[in-house]
């Protein structure tokens, strides 16, 4: 018995060392990845007013920014996308914006995005909204 609480004790000191010593672990998807490829899933969408409208070609986002598991960038037309990166490279990120209170009959803005980082560092994800859709490819830089 003395020799299983010696062992216990060794055990707890030695984790309680590594706990106080720890520090935010960084991942191996952090970093800075740009736009390298953008393609629309839909030619076309239903507009807030209802009426038939053609989605924008090529309309690149900014770069993608992960530190530390959060991921972040910045769409064509400007709303902040934030999300998180899990440890196998799976990214969910959302918005969800307020409808414009000076457009009668507009909806609320719902914006996802999922996808892949892989090992070499391609983010490959679709960005899925309730008017236009697109698929974006990134490469990381740093």
């Amino acid at each position: 018995m003395p020799r299983l609480i010696a062992l216990l004790t060794a055990m707890g000191l030695a984790g309680g060392f590594t706990i106080a010593n720890a520090q935010p672990a960084t991942t191996q998807f952090d970093g800075t990845y740009r736009a390298v490829s953008t393609t629309n899933v839909n030619a076309t969408y239903t507009d807030r007013n209802g009426r038939m409208a053609a989605c924008a070609q090529r309309r690149p986002p900014g770069p993608l920014h992960i530190e530390h598991g959060q991921a972040r960038y910045t769409t064509a037309t400007g709303y902040k996308i934030r999300g998180t990166v899990d440890p196998q490279g799976q990214l969910q990120m959302a918005l969800m914006a307020p409808s414009n209170s000076s457009n009668a009959g507009s909806r609320p803005l719902s914006l996802s995005v999922s996808g892949h980082i892989d090992a070499a560092g391609t983010a490959r994800v679709r960005q899925t909204s309730n008017s236009c859709s697109y698929d974006f490819v990134w490469q990381r830089v740093q």
